[in-house]
């Protein structure tokens, strides 16, 4: 009778809570045919690692035909603490969203920057460039994740910051360095014409 009672405690106290553990791993609460499976799997692996080191549910919406504020919508299903991010490409719109104090863990501002330096979603939105949504997303959703795991002081398995970062970093080096020989060219070809033009010049005075 005892260990009756004692499993179907068991039982129903992993009933009570199982859906919200199962839930709380599955990071990406909503997607409308945006990302890729690949994609989907790599976010609900950070995920679930933040969550089981931090208490914090990071979670992602993302629609096609879903308007933001639907999206919106899907925050007060989500434990608490939570953050989401959210995007429509019916809307236009990309945010990030959260319970009261878990938007001061991060600099949201700088996470959505246009700027290619400092933002990490917006700058690939707007070079509509390959699988622009994917890779926003994905980008995106990991610097979320490491600016908590770097306010908590803690170590991401999953994190694939660094990697972007040494991405972004080697193409902007690339994208630079061809800039600047560009310009050494072009000057270089300048200099070169007005030269051989005043020698062409000269020839014809004393020729």
């Amino acid at each position: 009778m005892k260990n009756f009672f004692q499993g179907g405690f068991l039982a129903i106290f992993l009933s009570l809570f199982a859906p919200l553990s199962c839930f709380a791993l599955d990071a990406v609460i909503y997607n409308e045919n945006v990302l890729s499976q690949k994609v989907s799997d790599e976010i609900n692996l950070i995920g679930k690692e933040l969550y089981e080191k931090t208490g914090i549910f990071l979670a992602l919406a993302v629609g096609n035909e879903s308007s933001f504020e639907s999206l919106a919508q899907k925050q007060k299903e989500l434990p608490e603490p939570n953050i989401l991010l959210i995007l429509s490409k019916n809307s236009h719109k990309v945010d990030i969203i959260g319970s009261s104090e878990t938007l001061s863990f991060f600099d949201k501002e700088a996470v959505l920057s246009p700027y290619a330096g400092t933002g990490t979603i917006l700058p690939i939105l707007a070079s509509k460039k390959g699988d622009i949504y994917n890779a926003a997303l994905l980008n995106g959703y990991g610097d979320i994740a490491d600016r908590l795991a770097k306010y908590f002081n803690i170590k991401l398995e999953s994190s694939i910051g660094n990697a972007n970062r040494d991405t972004l970093n080697i193409l902007r080096i690339l994208l630079y360095g061809f800039i600047c020989f560009a310009l050494l060219y072009y000057t270089q070809r300048r200099m070169k014409k007005r030269y051989q033009n005043q020698v062409t010049k000269r020839r014809r005075r004393f020729g």
